[in-house]
């Protein structure tokens, strides 16, 4: 019988069948080897390719639903629904989306397991498999009656009945007519059919399908149904009577396909029109429009919405009607079995609105608080209950002296506002600041200016924010300008503790030269060396710049209290002013401050943040704008300060408006210092009293050095520095302004520019980059003297330079040669002008002049003033031998003469010959 499987088929077959492939599998495994080697085939290769050769032979059954004819046009109609829908952004009907995209590839049946209520008709292929006392394979094909054949049994009727009952009915007949066998019975392949979509589809027609598609299935391979058709009346026809009706609403909705039936030969699926419809939109989970499928109430309606959000205000939901006569309107209660049970009809358009927003019975706790937001108002409650651990529910950084409630007082949502003091509420609830709270206060809790992110942090984080970044101080070390200050300022010690110091700099240099770097700096305001000793400084000088970054920027506190101080301000009217009022002075935060009710002079200094070491206590100011006789009046009050702290004498009110100043005690004026550089016996930052002089300070510095040269000394002052940038701002619009004008006027052949106009705009925009230095001009030799004159009074922030004495003469400008030559007595200017080759010929020799050491300007006579009596030279002077701005513009008219000339002699040899 092995044998027999082979030689079977005929002699020129190049490989097995697969009836005779699926005989070889039922031998053992040796006679399978055997017969292979005998025949010379591979066991391996040759039962793989016979699976796929008996899979690429067989008739298979579609494994989706194939459209016979036709175009498809689902993306097209998909694509235009889409555009249109956003185009007008109106309400898309519910559950068509369902049929949206192409249908993805289902599994190959022959992979697929087969349902046992799967109904056995024509065409089906039955593999059946019989093994024990005999092995045997039939693939067995339904006839058209209905019947399969056995080729020893003869036929058995199994069309119309499901798989299950048919496989019983095989094993049956098997364990009657065989004994000692046992069956197998599957579905070789399944049959096709043809059926048919009508109706509103997008792609009605036939369509050959499984005997497994259900009715999904097949309107899915049409692309849907048309937003015309309907969702809940889908008619399943055969033999023309309606058999099954499909609502899809059931499948969407609540997942139901119990409906979902399977197709048979000749099955017609059609979709009628669409039936009643009403839009459900606003607060609900599917804002849609909802096809109805019969008489359907409200409640109904919006649970096929998905229903109402949490945000969704039941209490009148609106229904719209179109009637013969207009517009209906209705308003239901959903909480009500009327508005429940309110019978929708077609065309209703079905809104629930938004609930309102707004707390209701609720406070909010705001600001430096650990868990701000809204908490549950209770009858009775206080400040306490709402705060009651200043630990456990405050920031660090909270101001336990300054709070605010912000209480709602009318309809029109006016405010009124209560100060209190939150550290006293906490510990004394008894006390008066522990506020009993209404329903809708704020509570606002404010900063008190401690930088937690420093004091609160137990790991290196602040550290490494304050770490050297290397660009800044390479920044610092190109423009020394902002450094110098801190630098000085950071030792005001005498030259021997510096001289110290720098010897231990020295060391620490020597056994980690990458740590720390020294470089000398010149202060371009004296130009004074000096040395930049420690680059563990760098974060001070960072700390100051943030510092001078934010002056004239709003305080914490100011951008706290904004909203409120706006919110006063517009309910400000005719009859009553804007509840606040304005703190200025010595105090910690200047500011305007909300007036609270029955307000103190103390709550205010409380908000401001208390007063500042500076504050005058005998005195302050009260300024009021009053009224009178319909005329605007201001009027101030003085008062006690040290009493109404003290809470002694009569209570002063404080009015809307009012304008509190604090005023600084007289002569107060804090961290005045001046510094001196050079040869003073101790150089370094002086703190000085207003009044004092520079005979006084250097005084105090022990006088001067013996290698002083006082009168090259150099004396700088921030207020000058200031007016000076202003005037070079202003030259340097005017400059811009004749540049504009210059280049207005038209340029002749005859008379050309030596400049152009760009070329002057470029000098213009190097004087808008030029630093003012704020040099004063003084005689220290007459100061020192005691002179009334030149021993001026210092301010805060002047420097002093006094340098070495330098037996040196400048001689610069438009010489030979620029150079330096040692001072020698009795040399004129004329002198030192020859030792350094004479003048250029472009030299203006009419305006040379002398810059003194001390800064001033010496000019010499014009007439033999290198031999009449005159000033004489001093170490330390600058000769500048300025250009004649004249000597281009005379080349151009000595070069414009010249063509005119040699024009005329070539006209007048034409005319001569």
């Amino acid at each position: 019988m092995a044998a027999s499987i082979l030689i079977a088929p005929s002699a020129d077959a190049a490989t097995p069948t697969a009836s005779q492939l699926q005989q070889l599998k039922q031998l053992p495994r040796a006679q399978q080897e055997q017969l292979a080697r005998q025949y010379g085939l591979d066991l391996d290769s040759l039962s793989t390719s016979s699976i796929d050769n008996g899979q690429r032979n067989a008739k298979k059954a579609p494994q989706y639903p194939e459209r016979i004819g036709g175009t498809d046009t689902v993306a097209e109609d998909r694509l235009q629904r889409e555009s249109r829908t956003d185009r007008d952004g109106a309400l898309k009907p519910f559950g068509y989306a369902f049929f949206d995209g192409k249908p993805a590839s289902m599994a190959s049946i022959f992979d697929l397991p087969l349902p046992n209520d799967y109904q056995i008709g024509p065409g089906d292929t039955l593999d059946i498999q019989v093994f024990g006392k005999e092995n045997q394979q039939y693939d067995l094909t339904v006839k058209r009656d209905g019947d399969i054949h056995f080729p020893k049994y003869g036929p058995m009727q199994v069309a119309g009945e499901t798989f299950g009952e048919v496989r019983e009915q095989i094993k049956a007949m098997f364990e009657q007519r065989v004994i000692g066998v046992n069956v197998t019975v599957d579905i070789g392949a399944m049959r096709t059919m043809q059926v048919y979509l009508a109706g509103d589809v997008k792609q009605p027609g036939a369509y050959t399908v499984n005997g497994l598609t259900t009715v999904t299935q097949a309107l899915l391979a049409s692309g849907g149904i048309k937003t015309s058709g309907s969702l809940r009346d889908i008619q399943l026809k055969r033999n023309g009577k309606v058999i099954e009706t499909l609502d899809l609403y059931d499948l969407l909705l609540s997942g139901d396909s119990s409906n979902d039936v399977r197709l048979l030969k000749g099955d017609t699926l059609f979709v009628p029109a669409r039936g009643d419809q009403v839009a459900v939109e606003g607060e609900v989970l599917r804002p849609a429009l909802y096809e109805l499928n019969g008489p359907t109430t409200l409640a109904s309606a919006i649970n096929m919405a998905g229903g109402a959000l949490p945000e969704g205000y039941l209490s009148s939901v609106s229904v719209k009607r179109v009637t013969e006569s207009g517009i209906q309107q209705f308003s239901l209660d959903m909480s009500t079995a009327k508005g429940q049970s309110f019978m929708v009809k077609n065309g209703d358009d079905i809104k629930i609105a938004k609930s309102n927003d707004a707390l209701d019975n609720a406070v909010v706790l705001r600001g430096e608080v650990v868990r701000q937001g809204a908490y549950n108002f209770e009858s009775g409650m206080t400040i306490a209950d709402l705060v009651s651990n200043a630990q456990r529910d405050l920031k660090p950084t909270a101001d336990l002296n300054y709070a605010l409630v912000v209480r709602e007082i009318d309809a029109e949502r006016n405010i009124e506002v209560l100060q209190f003091k939150l550290g006293r509420a906490i510990d004394q609830p008894n006390s008066s600041d522990n506020l009993r709270l209404q329903q809708g206060d704020q509570v606002f809790v404010f900063n008190n200016g401690i930088d937690s992110e420093f004091w609160d942090k137990t790991d290196d984080s602040h550290r490494q924010k304050s770490q050297l970044n290397p660009s800044l101080y390479q920044q610092s070390i190109d423009d020394p300008k902002n450094t110098i200050n801190q630098e000085m300022g950071a030792y005001p010690q005498d030259a021997r503790s510096q001289r110290s110091r720098q010897n231990r700099q020295r060391t620490e240099q020597q056994k980690s030269g990458e740590n720390r770097i020294s470089r000398a700096l010149i202060d371009p305001t004296t130009g004074a060396e000096v040395q930049l000793q420690n680059i563990h400084k760098q974060p001070q000088l960072v700390k100051a710049l943030n510092q001078q970054d934010e002056q004239g920027q709003p305080s914490r506190r100011e951008q706290e209290l904004e909203p409120i101080i706006e919110r006063l301000k517009g309910q400000a009217n005719i009859e009553s002013n804007a509840a606040i009022v304005e703190v200025s002075g010595a105090v910690k935060y200047p500011g305007v401050y909300p007036l609270p009710a029955n307000a103190s002079f103390e709550q205010l200094l409380d908000a401001a943040g208390g007063l500042t070491e500076a504050a005058y206590l005998r005195q302050a100011e009260i300024t009021r704008r009053q009224v009178v006789d319909d005329r605007l009046t201001v009027r101030h009050y003085p008062i006690d300060l040290k009493e109404a702290l003290k809470s002694e004498g009569p209570r002063f009110a404080i009015h809307r408006q009012d304008r509190i100043n604090i005023k600084t005690k007289p002569n107060w004026h804090k961290d005045n210092t001046v510094e001196l550089q050079g040869e003073v016996r101790f150089p370094g930052v002086y703190a000085f009293e207003r009044g004092e002089t520079i005979q006084d300070v250097i005084e105090r510095a022990g006088g001067l050095t013996e290698f002083a040269y006082p009168k090259g000394a150099v004396f700088s002052r921030e207020r000058l520095k200031r007016q000076e940038e202003e005037r070079l701002k202003m030259l340097n619009r005017q400059l811009q302004q004749e540049i504009s004008s210059l280049a207005l006027r038209r340029q002749t052949s005859s008379a050309q520019y030596t400049t152009s106009p760009s070329e002057a705009l470029s000098l213009a925009e190097e004087l808008q980059n030029a630093e003012a230095v704020g040099r004063m001009v003084i005689s220290l030799p007459r100061a020192l003297e005691g002179d009334d004159v030149a021993n001026i009074m210092i301010e805060n922030g002047d420097k002093l330079y006094v340098p070495p004495k330098n037996p040196v003469v400048s001689i610069m400008g438009e010489v030979q040669f620029t150079s330096n030559q040692l001072f020698e007595p009795g040399m004129t200017v004329s002198d030192y002008i020859e030792s350094a080759g004479g003048t250029k010929q472009q030299a203006d020799t009419d305006r040379i002049y002398v810059v003194r050491a001390d800064g001033s300007v010496m000019m010499p006579n014009n007439s033999f003033w290198f031999s009449r009596s005159q000033k004489q030279l001093e170490p330390g002077d600058t000769i500048i031998v300025p250009i004649d701005t004249d000597y281009l513009d005379g080349l151009s008219t000595a070069s414009t003469a010249t063509q005119i000339l040699y024009q005329m002699g070539v006209a007048w040899k034409a005319v001569k010959d």
